[in-house]
């Protein structure tokens, strides 16, 4: 054989090897997303908090973060978030600044069940679990979590990090600014806007604007309604 016939090109990673950073129970549903749709290899968990070989759905615990300069050296450059952080968006978004300070890559992952719209835009570390739905011209921001069943309608655009719980629901045209959290159920009337940080719980549903940083309780109706006033309340 001929020394041509062994020249080959060498590339400085493997593109089909992923690490999911967080052994948690929102892993086990990632683990099992990024395996159906069969381009991946995982090498394994990357977990602060659970013990080195840990068993993660057959996905083992290689370490903590200290371990993140290590795989990259040896040619692993794409990570998944499979961090959830309910109730405190800062836990995931740390998460995400660790593996870019690293030097890995979050790619958007798509369930094979969900369907995206090709005029729709997924940013890094998406996340489109199984039988949901992001419908046309459809923006979704970096690092956010659209759990199962979730419809986000046309024209929506939604900011960094948010989280959308199963079965939630937007209308056309609803901005969901960063950070803010949508709980399981709950709907979005069209064109409203759910400010930074707002929280919305199970079952709420959302006819006007939420100002920044507002908490909706579960199966609430926003804005609230005054029997007194026979009105619906704007803040």
């Amino acid at each position: 054989m001929s020394e041509e016939a062994n020249i080959y090109p060498k590339f400085a990673f493997d593109a089909s090897k992923v690490i999911i950073y967080g052994g948690g129970g929102l892993s086990k549903m990632i683990i099992e997303s990024v395996r159906v749709l069969g381009c991946y290899q995982i090498v394994g968990i990357i977990d602060d908090n659970l013990p080195k070989g840990t068993d993660v759905i057959g996905s083992p615990v290689l370490g903590g973060a200290e371990l993140l300069p290590e795989l990259y050296q040896s040619g692993v450059r794409l990570a998944v978030n499979s961090v959830g952080g309910i109730g405190n968006y800062k836990v995931r978004l740390n998460v995400f600044n660790q593996l870019a300070d690293a030097g890995f890559v979050c790619p958007a992952i798509v369930h094979p069940t969900a369907h995206v719209d090709p005029s729709a835009r997924l940013e890094a570390g998406v996340l489109v679990l199984a039988m949901s739905y992001v419908s046309g011209n459809a923006v979704v921001g970096m690092g956010t979590l659209i759990n199962n069943s979730v419809v986000v309608s046309h024209d929506c655009v939604l900011g960094v990090c948010t989280s959308l719980s199963p079965g939630a629901m937007t209308a056309g045209e609803v901005i969901i600014e960063d950070f803010a959290q949508i709980g399981m159920n709950a709907t979005v009337n069209i064109g409203v806007r759910v400010g930074r940080e707002c929280r919305i719980g199970n079952g709420a549903t959302i006819k006007k604007d939420v100002p920044a940083g507002t908490r909706v309780y579960a199966g609430a109706i926003w804005p609230p309604y005054d029997p007194e006033k026979k009105k619906e309340l704007t803040a």
